[in-house]
C-alpha cells in the first residue's frame, strides 16, 4: 500500500508539472480579504450607464465608444445592460473601476471581453444573469487585468474564457463560487469556465 501510494503522489506531480509552468495556490468557494468597498473619494464619477443593442447607448461620464470597443478612461462605476457579441470593454485608468453586469451577454471573438489598467478592478451583477465570453491576452482568458480583480453582488455571472490578474483575484463574501486559481509570474489565474452565483 506505500508504494501504490507514492505512485499515486508522483502521477499527481507529473500532471501538474505539464500545466505550462502554472502552479495550483488554492481552492476558494468565498474568499473575504482583501476586500472592501469603494470609498467616495475612489468612485469620483456619477454612475455611467452603457446598454448594449442595435446601437450602443452611453449615460453618463467617463466612457466612450469607439469603433466596437467600449473605453473607460475615469474611475467609477458603470452599469452594463444589453447583448454585443463583438464588443470588448477596455478600462484605460488606473483609477479604481466598478463593471456591474445586469443582464448583459459581452462577447468578443478576438479577444479579451474585458481588458483592464485599473489598480482595482471590481466585476458586480447586481441582478439577473450576465455572461462575459472572450479568449485574450497572454493566457487567452475572458477578463485580463493589470490589478487586483474582485467579483462581488448577488446575480449571476458566468466568465467563459476564465480570468487573469497581474496581481490577485478575490470574492467578496456574498459571492458564492468554487473555481481553482493557479499563480502565474506575475499574478493568478482562473482557467475555462468561471461561474458566480449559480
Amino acid at each position: 500500500m506505500k508504494y501504490i501510494g507514492t505512485i499515486i503522489a508522483i502521477c499527481a506531480v507529473l500532471i501538474l508539472s505539464g500545466c505550462a509552468g502554472l502552479q495550483q495556490i488554492d481552492y476558494y468557494t468565498a474568499e473575504a480579504e482583501p476586500y472592501r468597498s469603494l470609498t467616495d473619494e475612489e468612485v469620483h464619477n456619477s454612475e455611467c450607464r452603457i446598454n448594449f443593442g442595435d446601437e450602443v447607448a452611453v449615460s453618463g461620464q467617463g466612457a466612450w465608444l469607439t469603433g466596437n470597443e467600449i473605453r473607460i478612461s475615469e474611475g467609477g462605476v458603470y452599469i452594463i445592460t444589453g447583448t454585443c457579441s463583438d464588443s470588448c470593454i477596455n478600462v484605460t485608468t488606473e483609477d479604481a473601476v466598478k463593471l456591474v453586469f445586469n443582464d448583459a451577454d459581452i462577447s468578443n471573438p478576438d479577444g479579451c471581453a474585458v481588458i483592464s489598467s485599473s489598480d482595482r478592478l471590481v466585476i458586480g451583477c447586481d441582478s439577473g444573469s450576465s455572461t462575459l465570453t472572450g479568449s485574450g491576452g497572454e493566457y487567452d482568458t475572458a477578463v485580463c487585468s493589470d490589478g487586483l480583480v474582485l467579483f462581488s453582488g448577488s446575480g449571476s455571472l458566468t466568465l467563459d474564457g476564465g480570468v487573469f490578474s497581474a496581481d490577485t483575484i478575490r470574492f467578496a463574501p456574498s459571492v458564492s463560487t468554487f473555481c481553482e486559481i493557479y499563480g502565474t509570474n506575475p499574478g493568478e489565474l482562473i482557467k475555462g469556465v468561471l461561474n458566480i452565483n449559480r
